[in-house]
């Protein structure tokens, strides 16, 4: 197994939210983790990027990942919650070069010159370059999300986790968002894997899809194998039609039945 989880419970208090799940991730794909409100869904990823304590096992090149100390897993994972803030004052440039940290040195008090070229490419390359001087809280939703994500990515972590990227944003932004971490995986050979609510997005933009229910991992396969109408029956309960997409003829819902 390349990247996953093997038997992993977690328990807040007497609850069990979740049971047993083991998953396998796809090297160099880009992963959506559905479900509806409520499944496990982010919990899933908070145990993958190790944000709480879970049983089981967190695999990675086919050994446990916590074999490796912190600064190696700070290398082969990063994770964006859904939550997350930056200090009043800071900028863009400087909240993305926190990023560089697992590559530094332990007594190294400034970015090397391979840093600041990686840091400046890597900005361009997200197009948040133009706005390096600007203070992360003036800036808009998608703007921000687009940094934090570059800070995320200045770690160069072979994986991402990120749990609902495109919360909060209208469309336009959702879409950039989205195409962005899709090149990722392709020009970057990154693991991408995502939670995400809008089952339209996950058909159009993941490689292989994760379905949660009521805390287990239900089925896990490609979108073409799991973007059924049997599949969405069983797991959303909804009754859908589906068909594809104009521009890239990928499936997609196209009708809902009330319920």
């Amino acid at each position: 197994m390349y990247f996953g989880a093997k038997n992993i419970n977690v328990s807040y208090g007497k609850e069990q939210v979740l049971k047993n799940v083991t998953l396998s991730i796809e090297k160099g794909k880009t992963t959506a983790i559905i479900g509806v409100n409520g499944s496990g869904k982010s919990t899933i990823l908070k145990a993958l990027g190790r944000l709480i304590k879970a049983e089981g096992q967190v695999i990675f090149d086919n050994q446990p990942l916590s074999n490796h100390s912190n600064r190696e897993i700070a290398r082969i994972l990063a994770l964006l919650p859904q939550s997350i803030t930056a200090p009043a004052d800071i900028t863009v440039y400087e909240l993305v070069s926190l990023g560089r940290f697992p590559h530094q040195k332990l007594m190294q008090q400034r970015l090397s010159k391979e840093d600041i070229t990686f840091i400046e490419e890597l900005m361009r390359e997200t197009n948040v370059w133009d706005i390096r001087e600007s203070k992360v809280s003036e800036l808009s939703g998608g703007q921000k999300q687009r940094v934090f994500i570059t800070m995320i990515l200045a770690q160069d972590s072979e994986i991402i986790l990120l749990d609902e990227p495109t919360t909060y944003l209208d469309l336009a932004h959702q879409l950039g968002i989205l195409c962005l971490l899709k090149d990722l995986a392709t020009k970057r050979n990154k693991t991408i894997v995502y939670v995400i609510h809008d089952l339209n997005h996950a058909a159009r933009f993941a490689d292989n899809l994760v379905l949660v229910k009521d805390g287990e991992v239900v089925e896990q396969g490609t979108v073409d194998d799991l973007f059924t109408q049997k599949t969405l029956k069983e797991c959303f309960g909804l009754d859908v039609t589906l068909g594809c997409d104009t521009f890239t003829k990928k499936l997609m819902i196209t009708g809902v039945k009330d319920a």
